[in-house]
């Protein structure tokens, strides 16, 4: 269980730190199952704070979200999303050819992902983060 405090000046426990955060880009290939992207280890990360830009484009259109979410480790890995814009693409359940599901294994901190499938020419798919790492 997450347990949010919030302060008077605005910040929240869910609020990322004050810090350098690191600009990373991840391939979102089109119609995957269980594609990798990333590895927390419980080792050396206990929390990860990012604000994410996902972008699939193909010659049918093009689709953009933008957002944040945090991952947290406390016995096992949670992941909570934040507020986005743009394009609702992100999901639990892949119904639409534009749509990613992201999947946090609570054990190992693997971060995979489904994608639907994006049938025109041209493809590309990408995950860029602006990610804040905690150890």
């Amino acid at each position: 269980m997450t347990r949010v405090l919030s302060f008077s000046d605005g910040f929240t426990s869910a609020s990322a730190p004050a810090g350098t955060a690191i600009q990373e880009s991840y391939t979102i290939a089109n119609n995957t199952t269980t594609g990798a992207i990333l590895t927390l280890a419980q080792a050396t990360n206990k929390s990860m704070f990012a604000d994410y830009e996902l972008r699939r484009v193909d010659s049918g259109g093009t689709f953009i979200q933008s957002g944040s979410f945090m991952m947290n480790y406390d016995g096992a890995w949670t992941m909570t999303y934040g507020n986005y814009q743009g394009d609702e693409m992100l999901v639990s359940t892949i119904a639409n050819t534009e749509h990613v599901k992201l999947t946090l294994n609570s054990s190992t901190g693997i971060l995979t992902y489904d994608s639907g499938n994006m049938v025109g020419t041209g493809y590309v798919g990408t995950l860029k983060l602006s990610a804040i790492r905690i150890s």
